[in-house]
Order: C-alpha cells, then sequence, then structure tokens
C-alpha cells in the first residue's frame, strides 16, 4: 500500500495509543481503576497496530527495493547482449541505467 501511507498509519495509532495511556493514568488518579484498565488495554491495541503499519511499511520497501534490483538486472542483461553485438555505446547506457536502478534500491533500504 506504500511504506509513507503506512509509516503515517503507524504514527496516528501510536498517538492513538499514547493518548489511551493519559486517560488511563488520570483515571488511576481518580481511583477509577477499571477504567484506567479498558484505557490501557485499547493503548496497547493501538500501539500494536502501530507495530502492525511498521511491518508492512518494511515489506513494501523490501518489495520496491527487489522490483529495482530486477530492473538492474535486466539492464545488465541488455548490456551484455549489447556487448556480444559489438555495441559498446549500447552496453555502456545500459550499464548506467542498471547503475540507477540498483541505487534506488539502495536508496528504498536504507530509508
Amino acid at each position: 500500500m506504500g511504506e509513507n501511507f503506512q509509516a503515517y498509519r503507524a504514527a496516528v495509532n501510536a498517538a492513538k495509543g499514547l493518548r489511551q495511556f493519559e486517560k488511563a493514568d488520570d483515571k488511576i488518579d481518580n481511583d477509577d481503576l477499571d477504567s484506567a484498565v479498558r484505557h490501557f488495554d485499547k493503548g496497547l491495541n493501538f500501539l500494536a497496530t502501530a507495530l502492525d503499519h511498521l511491518e508492512k511499511a518494511d515489506d513494501d520497501a523490501y518489495d520496491k527495493a527487489a522490483d529495482e534490483i530486477g530492473k538492474g538486472n535486466a539492464q545488465i542483461q541488455k548490456c551484455l547482449d549489447a556487448c556480444s553485438n559489438d555495441n559498446a555505446n549500447g552496453a555502456a547506457k545500459h550499464y548506467e541505467k542498471a547503475l540507477e536502478h540498483y541505487d534506488a534500491a539502495l536508496d528504498e533500504l536504507d530509508a
């Protein structure tokens, strides 16, 4: 779904979880332990959801990196084909494109 979207959803859920912990703290101050427990439970659920979104963001980044590596590999194959056809200029262009894809893959994993 997109790592930026997943990271955004993780932040929203983490904020909701922290807000539930604040509410629980207020309930403890008012000696309303049953309500405090419910707020702590909701907070934990929001934080678990936030972790799920972070995992999905990682998966999306790995998928994008794998796609870029595949594109780079295809360009290397074209480079090799151009070399076997004595086309040095074409080989150089495909090699440069491959490097761009590999750099994009590294950027995805580095983010």
